[in-house]
């Protein structure tokens, strides 16, 4: 069930990238060309310069991307920090592009892609681990964080950006979130960090961010809706009522003031 819900979620999103990089009309792809297109996290390069001053990330850093998608959060830290990372990613269609994608832009080197299921584990450890938007889709808190322990080293950092219960959620709700966003658990920030800490995680920030949230998705839906006929030149138009009612959806949800969002770092106690 949650597997068909997250594959409804991202139905459009290989077709819109590959379309929007076919406008760009450019033999030799970069990171700055694809960061509008390769992202499906909020606050775009924002979200990134944050999860790398809170992993402390260098040169020397090996970081892992859980949840990778097609890889421009990989690439992003890749090129613009000269780290190494490595990432993970559950659905085969986004691994495949993700794999072109680094290859095109110069980065396989640098950024090692894995297709797999995180919760089944990933050989290695690494320096730090960070996912975007991604937990918000696993109900199996336990073994996801135990996993998260696991492929890191001891005081090794970690970084996460994504959804809470901030109040009681609707039963409207509740649905909307599992059916169109494909995400069936919502913690409370309280039962967050008490999760993290039973994996053995410490000095744990949890910091609210859901006004700048709200914000930045109403703002998402505004420009798209004044885009609409740009986008209907170039894409399917099953492909924009669908991103017309995912965005109008998480809006919604975030101006019912019950869904809450969160940047959450901290580090594996030694």
């Amino acid at each position: 069930m949650l597997d068909s819900a997250i594959a409804k979620m991202y139905r459009y999103r290989l077709p819109c990238l590959w379309g929007e990089i076919e406008h760009l009309a450019k033999p030799n792809l970069t990171v700055p060309d694809l960061i509008p297109f390769d992202n499906y996290h909020y606050c775009g390069v924002e979200a990134m310069q944050m999860s790398a001053e809170k992993l402390g990330i260098s040169q020397s850093s090996h970081i892992l991307d859980i949840g990778s998608g097609v890889g421009g959060t990989a690439r992003y830290l890749a090129w613009q920090y000269g780290c190494r990372v490595t990432g993970i990613e559950l659905q085969p269609q986004l691994h495949e592009t993700a794999v072109k994608l680094t290859q095109w832009t110069g980065l396989a080197e640098q950024v090692t892609l894995l297709q797999g299921n995180f919760l089944n584990g990933v050989a290695g450890q690494f320096s730090g681990w960070l996912s975007l938007m991604v937990f918000l889709h696993i109900s199996d808190r336990q073994t996801l964080f135990q996993q998260c322990a696991r492929v890191l080293q001891p005081q090794g950092k970690f970084y996460i950006e994504d959804y809470f219960q901030q109040k009681p959620l609707t039963s409207a709700e509740r649905i909307a979130l599992a059916e169109h966003i494909a995400c069936p658990y919502l913690p409370t920030q309280a039962e967050y960090v008490e999760q993290l800490e039973s994996a053995g995680f410490t000095n744990i920030q949890f910091v609210p961010v859901t006004s700048i949230w709200r914000e930045w998705v109403r703002e998402r839906l505004l420009k798209f809706q004044a885009r609409q006929h740009i986008y209907l030149q170039r894409h399917d138009a099953d492909m924009v009522a669908s991103y017309l009612h995912f965005y109008q959806t998480v809006a919604d949800l975030f101006a019912g003031g019950r869904l809450g969002g969160a940047r959450i770092w901290g580090e594996l106690s030694s």
